[in-house]
């Protein structure tokens, strides 16, 4: 079941599926789409942007991997539509999804996980019926660095770096707003171990779990207040500190 215009923050609305989110924001200066779902989610997308109005202008990446790039590409056929990424994971835009396997390779192999979790298998079947593994490359993008301001972005969010789960990882924040989308870098829902509540995602799908890890801390110093939208799983309402404790001490699976 999808989220249609889900408003999770003010200005914020979830979109994308059970496994999968990804968000719109409403910057009063024009609409911003942090991450890209999967390409079944392109009449969501649409409907969404309809029914909330404004023209898009961006799509933030939290990193390259196929389930968050999925409608990248054709957000480009709006005009005056920029897709931005983590130099880090820029190689992963350019040849398709078959590139993060190729310069983001997971820390551990997929088969003990799909032998011991069955979670896991469905998870890939669930991505290969969403077209995750075909959605087609991402032909222009911008890039940027971490702790780098997007003066070109509506609303000028900062990024903050988060290297582990890909060599590029970031998460975003506003000025403005009380939010913190941390893409995969800390997530609410693990679809490769059933773990739900603040943590990494396992070594399967994660490419240095000791970076991945090392990451939580910087989540940890954007205080207490904010909401934090995760890639996978529910809003986490009592800050980015407390999401990073509990992460830490849960470990990597």
């Amino acid at each position: 079941m999808g989220h249609l215009a889900d408003e999770v923050a003010p200005g914020v609305f979830r979109l994308g599926d059970e496994v999968v989110n990804f968000y719109l924001v409403d910057t009063g200066e024009g609409l911003v789409l942090v991450d890209a779902g999967l390409p079944t989610h392109s009449s969501g997308l649409l409907d969404a942007v309809s029914w909330v109005g404004g023209r898009l202008r961006a799509v933030l990446l939290t990193h390259g991997h196929p389930d968050h790039i999925g409608l990248a590409a054709r957000a480009l056929h709006h005009e005056g539509t920029a897709v931005w990424v983590h130099e880090g994971d820029a190689p992963l835009l350019g040849g398709g999804p078959a590139q993060a396997m190729v310069h983001a390779p997971p820390e551990r192999s997929m088969l003990p996980y799909l032998l011991r979790r069955p979670r896991a298998a469905r998870l890939l079947a669930h991505l290969e019926g969403s077209g995750a593994f075909n959605a087609p490359p991402v032909p222009v993008f911008s890039t940027f660095v971490h702790g780098q301001v997007l003066e070109d972005v509506p609303g000028a969010p900062r990024v903050v770096g988060a290297p582990g789960h890909t060599p590029g990882s970031a998460m975003f924040v506003w000025p403005d707003r009380d939010v913190v989308f941390t893409g995969d870098a800390l997530v609410t829902f693990d679809a490769t171990t059933g773990r739900t509540g603040p943590t990494t995602i396992s070594r399967m799908s994660t490419h240095r779990g000791d970076e991945a890890m090392a990451s939580l801390e910087r989540l940890a110093e954007l205080g207490e207040d904010a909401v934090v939208l995760p890639g996978h799983g529910e809003p986490f309402p009592d800050g980015p500190r407390a999401a990073a404790e509990i992460a830490i001490e849960r470990g990597i699976a």
